[in-house]
């Protein structure tokens, strides 16, 4: 990897400014040499005075600096990206390519983990933050309010992943999560299945599962079917946790003929339980899943799947990145696009 003989400055994102100590001490009404022995000493405060610095910092979305010597520079060389999980082959994909955008820049990635937690990861955002990175890039866009106010207060870009919010912090690159399994949904439904089941983690800790969701509901009402709460199945991911899944739906009162998972170690965990049961896929029940991982295309029947461009989002994420660093102008959202990769098992 070369390395420039310049570093670029890092260009503000438009219209940002990075909250400073005196912003805090302003709000609080104190003066900044108060909050400074706030953050570093606060037992020397008076707790009145640490509280009113708290609720301005909260307010603000203030992350101390934490570069050696609180030096004013920002012309770090890291771009911070955030993942649920760093294992998982859907991130791991991304995180390939955002570092492939890096390449030959003198930039590197610096990874967190949030874990899927909206409070594990304002957590890292605030530590990653106080590091004054050049951009951040972050799976999702279910963040907590106080995250949500600490990257739009960063003044570095920000480009939010794998999803299409309505209202970006900054910038964002994915697909529509919402448009991905209605078009599932109505792929099964056209092909006479009636009692649809759907396994997602669960919707309120995840903005990509609720948008699945929402569309998932869409199709069933654009179709004419009925939507069956005890066909809705919240789980964590992994292959074992989908054949638990299908234990749970085929233990109903009336099972399902169909079942949408919105992860494709779900559907294979669905597809190996049912070989292992005697059921016929998909003569007996139809198994689709999300993301076109490999396993999808290994086992027997084939997963019937929503291919979605996991390498592309990292990439043209990084790629958002470094134009707003060097000063060009960078596209807000950047729509990617899905494709339904139809197989054996539906």
């Amino acid at each position: 990897m070369s390395e420039p003989t310049e570093t670029p400055p890092r260009r503000p994102r438009p219209g940002a400014r990075q909250v400073s100590m005196a912003d805090v001490a302003e709000r609080a009404g104190v003066s900044a040499i108060t909050v400074s022995r706030a953050l570093h000493h606060p037992d020397r405060v008076s707790e009145r005075t640490r509280a009113a610095i708290d609720a301005a910092i909260a307010e603000l979305g203030y992350v101390p600096n934490l570069l050696a010597g609180g030096l004013a520079s920002t012309n770090t060389r890291i771009v911070s990206m955030i993942v649920p999980y760093v294992t998982h082959g859907v991130f791991a994909d991304a995180i390939q390519g955002a570092s492939d955008a890096f390449d030959d820049t003198g930039f590197s990635v610096l990874l967190g983990n949030s874990g899927g937690s909206p409070q594990r990861e304002e957590t890292i955002v605030r530590n990653l933050l106080g590091h004054r990175p050049a951009g951040v890039l972050v799976q999702g866009a279910n963040h907590t309010e106080a995250t949500r106010r600490i990257l739009q207060n960063a003044a570095v870009p920000v480009v939010e992943m794998g999803t299409l919010p309505a209202r970006p912090i900054d910038m964002a690159v994915g697909y529509s999560n919402h448009e991905a399994a209605r078009t599932m949904t109505r792929f099964l439904a056209l092909r006479g299945r009636r009692r649809i089941a759907f396994v997602s983690v669960p919707p309120a800790e995840n903005d990509r599962a609720n948008e699945r969701l929402r569309g998932f509901k869409l199709a069933l009402e654009e179709m004419d079917l009925a939507f069956f709460p005890e066909l809705v199945f919240h789980t964590r991911y992994g292959i074992p946790e989908g054949r638990e899944a299908l234990a749970y739906l085929l233990d109903r009162p009336e099972p399902p003929d169909a079942v949408f998972c919105a992860s494709d170690l779900w559907a294979y965990g669905m597809v190996s339980e049912c070989a292992r049961r005697g059921i016929k896929v998909p003569d007996d029940i139809a198994i689709t899943g999300f993301n076109d991982q490999e396993l999808a295309s290994e086992t027997e029947p084939g997963i019937t799947t929503i291919r979605v461009p996991r390498y592309e989002i990292g990439r043209v994420g990084g790629e958002l990145i470094m134009k707003r660093i060097e000063g060009l102008a960078a596209d807000k959202v950047v729509d990617l696009g899905f494709k339904l990769i139809e197989r054996g098992s539906a």
